[in-house]
């Protein structure tokens, strides 16, 4: 992991996982990839992970964590959006269940290549009523975390935060 901010040599990984956690996002709930490696030695490092068999079962555990009055955040590769969209429109949607969403956008493709999963990605969200805030490179991860975490714990709305994996830090 190098940096989210340009000439400065962070831990991208560990600087997302800090704030999520001060913002009072836990558990982190996810299935088993290897997308989320590093971030999931920063949660696992503070026992904040769970991690479940389906990305339905996931957001079905995180609206039962919420419902019980906890803040809960399910970790999410663009295309595992797809796999659990009946679940977030039946359950999540529906109810107004407040939970985060923290999606991981593969590559944005070059102008005429195949489908851009960032694209798909907001437009699935959209459509399925949740708010996207997007982490930009240059601007860092607190703003976007309190913005989501205003959504989710003042507003009590559900919300998805796209994390690029192209930006240096994660690859």
């Amino acid at each position: 992991m190098t940096h989210f901010l340009q000439n400065q040599n962070v831990d991208a990984a560990k600087m997302l996982c800090d704030e999520l956690i001060a913002a009072g996002f836990t558990p982190f709930v996810r299935t088993r990839s290897d997308t989320f490696s590093a971030l999931d030695r920063a949660l696992d490092d503070r026992g904040a992970l769970l991690v479940v068999p389906r990305d339905d079962n996931a957001i079905a555990i995180a609206s039962g964590v919420s419902l019980a009055s906890g803040c809960p955040a399910v970790l999410l590769s663009d295309s595992g959006i797809s796999g659990c969209a009946e679940a977030i429109a039946s359950l999540v949607t529906t109810h107004r269940i407040p939970l985060l969403l923290v999606v991981f956008l593969g590559e944005s493709p070059a102008e005429g290549e195949r489908p851009n999963s960032r694209r798909i990605a907001e437009l699935l969200m959209a459509e399925l009523g949740v708010q996207t805030v997007t982490i930009d490179p240059t601007e860092g991860v607190a703003a976007p975390v309190r913005l989501v975490r205003d959504i989710v714990r003042v507003e009590l709305r559900p919300a998805a935060l796209l994390v690029p994996l192209d930006m240096d830090g994660w690859r």
